[in-house]
């Protein structure tokens, strides 16, 4: 069952820090932009970024649809940009993501 505040709860030693799911979003979503030859595939839907972040008994879950630039390794550019969010997430929120799925859905040519 989802949170229903969306939000995960970290703990630590001086108490508890409540992040939003768009926190982890956005982050995401930073790395991403950062990162030649990939972008985040827009939705044609109004109002819909197509991100997928979801919190459910305290773990996190990332699923973003990206576009690849022709001619990129597509495996080597999505395990790269997988690990790149997984650290950036873990440094600014000292939390641990329990996936991250880019889902190609297209590319740039």
């Amino acid at each position: 069952m989802p949170n229903e505040n969306n939000e995960m709860m970290v703990q630590d030693k001086y108490g508890t820090v409540s992040y939003n799911r768009s926190v982890f979003s956005a982050i995401a979503r930073n790395v991403i932009d950062e990162t030649d030859k990939i972008e985040v595939a827009e939705s044609s839907k109004p109002f819909r970024t197509g991100h997928i972040t979801t919190i459910e008994d305290n773990t996190l879950q990332i699923a973003i649809p990206v576009r690849i630039a022709y001619g990129a390794n597509v495996t080597d550019l999505c395990a790269s940009v997988q690990q790149h969010i997984f650290e950036s997430i873990e440094y600014m929120t000292d939390y641990r993501p329990e996936s991250i799925e880019l889902q190609v859905v297209g590319f740039i040519f």
